[in-house]
């Protein structure tokens, strides 16, 4: 797609979805849904507390760490990208522009046309009855460690929304899903779950790990939106596991592109601080605790935000 296309919406896209569907047509994990968000009530953003580092506070806060090891998870696998539910056209600079992200923080790209995606990227004009219908043939890809979580976790309730499936790995070789499983730690069934080290304040030697990330966008809620904001957005959700997206954020970032509450308007595009964060994520020791890695990531991030702003940037 050429460059020229940055800044035109996404209606044509929107039309072409609404008459047939592109996933309904394809192979491969069903895709996801979403609902209305009617009925939302806005929070107001929570005051800064001036003795936090808001960089620190940011990753803290949308950054969870693993389910079984304290550690941030990432992708380790190469990154192979799946975009559908538009016109090819912009199917094709979704998936270009994820791919461009990684690549610039680093983050590990399949090199082969025919890798099998660990990213799939869902436009759907019926988003929550595509979700239901993930959650009882695919459920795997929702990420729930917990059997009572899936219900809760198989409601859409945002314009775009994401769901991880992630894994600990530990010093002993082993690694297993986080997702449910009820004979996890059975020990008649000769499985070797994941173990590290003791002996070291810096590092355990369990490391986290994202395998896959599902991003589902309402057709009818992003319409209206640019589609390179949308590409930009959806990279960064992409490619670290998120939580609490819902409001707005005081470190500008693409994500708030959709949170509310934001009392300026959002970036249109990715900005400093969420490729600080990437690299930092892409470059911190992964066997490190928590408290390290979260160093790594808000030093990066004002590392970003510094050079930016010398440059006149945001």
């Amino acid at each position: 797609m050429a460059r020229g296309w940055r800044g035109s919406v996404l209606l044509a896209g929107i039309a072409l979805v609404a008459a047939a569907p592109a996933w309904a047509r394809q192979g491969g994990p069903p895709p996801a849904t979403g609902s209305t968000v009617s009925g939302v009530t806005v929070e107001a953003a929570k005051k800064p507390d001036p003795l936090v580092d808001p960089t620190t506070q940011f990753v803290r806060e949308h950054l969870p760490q693993g389910a079984f090891a304290d550690q941030y998870p990432r992708f380790h696998d190469q990154v192979c990208v799946k975009v559908q539910g538009l016109p090819p056209e912009f199917d094709e600079f979704i998936a270009r522009r994820i791919v461009e992200v990684a690549r610039q923080v680093r983050a590990p790209v399949a090199k082969a046309a025919g890798c099998t995606p660990n990213v799939h990227v869902i436009f759907s004009v019926h988003p929550q009855a595509q979700l239901a219908d993930i959650a009882k043939r695919r459920d795997i890809l929702i990420g729930y460690q917990f059997r009572p979580q899936l219900q809760r976790m198989s409601k859409f309730t945002r314009p775009i929304q994401a769901w991880y499936v992630t894994r600990s790995v530990g010093d002993n070789g082993a690694s297993q899903l986080d997702n449910w499983d009820p004979d996890r730690f059975d020990p008649t069934d000769g499985k070797v779950p994941p173990y590290g080290r003791a002996g070291s304040r810096l590092a355990n030697g369990m490391s986290a790990e994202v395998v896959h990330s599902l991003i589902l966008a309402d057709a009818n809620k992003v319409a209206g939106e640019k589609i390179d904001a949308i590409a930009d957005y959806v990279s960064v959700l992409a490619l670290a596991h998120w939580q609490g997206l819902e409001r707005c954020n005081a470190i500008p970032t693409i994500l708030n592109l959709m949170a509310e509450g934001c009392a300026q308007d959002p970036p249109q595009a990715i900005t400093a601080a969420d490729l600080g964060l990437l690299k930092g994520l892409y470059s911190m020791d992964p066997r490190e605790y928590a408290s390290q890695q979260r160093a790594t990531i808000a030093s990066a991030i004002r590392k970003a935000r510094a050079q930016a702003s010398d440059k006149g940037q945001h």
